[in-house]
């Protein structure tokens, strides 16, 4: 079976594979070796680490709200059916983070950016147990939720 070649298609064709000319690749010259420095493998080892913790860690934080659901709602004198406002609160709090990440996100470093919001993933885990109202279990959770779309954001 042939291929189209209807008029104008070779040039078409031409103007869109053409359309710019390929940069060159610039080289940079690490070491006498041409291998990377002792420094940089580190650091690079170092990112790498932190960012599978963080993945790690926003998974875990993520998923704890079900085996501790119990547990929470009998820490705020409420059954399990009456306590379902958290799951709201924390969705409104992972959609208002998603905004903010993006504003910040364009505005700060990245990587300072998950160290902010993975101290706040750990401080509102800690936090979380000693709630005893209802309340200020969902605000916690709205926040906790801002910092698990802000991770989301940077980590993406």
């Amino acid at each position: 079976m042939g291929s189209f070649r209807g008029a104008g298609a070779a040039t078409a064709g031409q103007r869109l594979l053409q359309a710019e000319a390929p940069a060159k690749k610039e080289t940079k010259v690490v070491g006498v070796s041409g291998r990377r420095s002792r420094h940089e493998t580190l650091l690079r080892w170092f990112i790498t680490v932190i960012l599978y913790a963080a993945f790690l860690g926003l998974g875990t934080a993520i998923a704890i709200l079900g085996p501790t659901f119990q547990d929470l709602a009998r820490n705020v004198n409420r059954n399990i059916s009456s306590l379902s406002e958290i799951f709201v609160g924390r969705a409104f709090g992972y959609m208002s983070g998603f905004v903010l990440g993006g504003i910040l996100f364009d505005r700060m470093n990245h990587f300072l950016l998950l160290g902010v919001s993975l101290v706040v993933t750990t401080v509102g885990l800690y936090f979380i147990p000693f709630c005893k109202t209802a309340v200020l279990l969902i605000v916690m959770m709205s926040v906790m939720g801002v910092s698990f779309s802000i991770l989301d954001t940077v980590l993406s």
